[in-house]
């Protein structure tokens, strides 16, 4: 473990109490409907998800990426074709879409320890994170699957099975042999792996995506550019990804609400988290380099 305290404990500890509230919410009021929990999803990815990728341009201006209204647009313009190209290949070939988005999001969402654990047990814990429930629920993971890459949906959930239990038993074996390990951390990963078992997939993606990932994003840029600029930012271009989800709600072939549903909100994620991925490796990689 590269570090045993945390810098902010209530803020990761919130994160593992609303999980436990999470599961007893969804068992007594949210089990057989699956529409209010994609609307849930969307309410809260319009809270937290979305608002902490809004605030790149933000992020990359701070960083002397551009400068001025000129400066914004073409930033904007080319994080949206990125983005349009990334909907085209899973129009034009969804096969071809999936594993390279499930791979982007363990990588990504590695960082969400890597502040606490080395690139490895990071890698490993977002590994376990994303396909977990191919294990606990595969007819479940495997019927979001068929509607976003039907042809080879069911080879996906199975490697997804498998590669859980092998990087969950790396996450095991690594916090026994860590010397002082944070409670707080580890009470974290023992809840998130919980929830995993306790909540389907939609629900569960619900808790860790809004309720852990984008919340520490959030804080991290609040600190860094301050409250009121990060609104400025986050919501109107949460306001205009939003715009961009219903267009192509709309372009969809006419299936019924699930699965629309479904398909805009996993296919237009993706295709926000590339972009927004690609500038936070970027900058990364800058700060190495320069601390280097």
């Amino acid at each position: 473990m590269a570090r045993s305290a945390l810098a902010k404990p209530p803020a990761r500890l919130a994160f593992s109490v609303l999980s436990v509230i999470a599961i007893c919410g969804y068992n007594v009021w949210l089990r057989e409907n699956v529409e209010a929990q994609i609307l849930i999803l969307g309410l809260l990815l319009a809270m937290t998800g979305l608002p902490h990728g809004a605030v790149d341009p933000a992020i990359a201006r701070q960083a002397g990426l551009w400068r001025g209204v000129p400066g914004l647009l073409k930033f904007s313009l080319g994080y949206l074709a990125l983005s349009v190209a990334v909907v085209g290949v899973w129009f034009i070939l969804p096969e071809l879409f999936i594993v390279p988005m499930l791979l982007f999001s363990a990588w990504h969402f590695s960082s969400d320890w890597q502040r606490y654990f080395g690139r490895v047990l990071s890698l490993a814990i977002s590994t376990s994170v994303i396909t977990l429930p191919a294990l606990f629920y595969p007819a479940e993971v495997l019927a979001i699957f068929a509607v976003l890459a039907p042809a080879g949906s069911q080879i996906i959930v199975d490697s997804m099975a498998l590669t859980s239990i092998v990087s969950s038993l790396i996450v095991a074996y690594c916090c026994l042999k860590t010397r002082q390990p944070s409670v707080i951390l580890l009470a974290e990963l023992a809840i998130l792996f919980c929830t995993a078992y306790a909540l389907p997939p939609i629900a569960y993606f619900t808790v860790y995506f809004c309720l852990l990932h984008s919340p520490l994003h959030l804080n991290q840029y609040v600190e860094q550019l301050g409250l009121v600029e990060t609104l400025v930012y986050a919501v109107p271009f949460t306001t205009l990804s939003f715009g961009a989800g219903a267009l192509l709600f709309v372009s969809l072939p006419d299936i019924d609400f699930s699965s629309q549903l479904m398909q805009v909100v996993f296919v237009g994620l993706f295709a926000l988290t590339v972009p927004h991925m690609l500038l936070i490796g970027v900058l990364n990689q800058d700060s190495q380099g320069k601390a280097g």
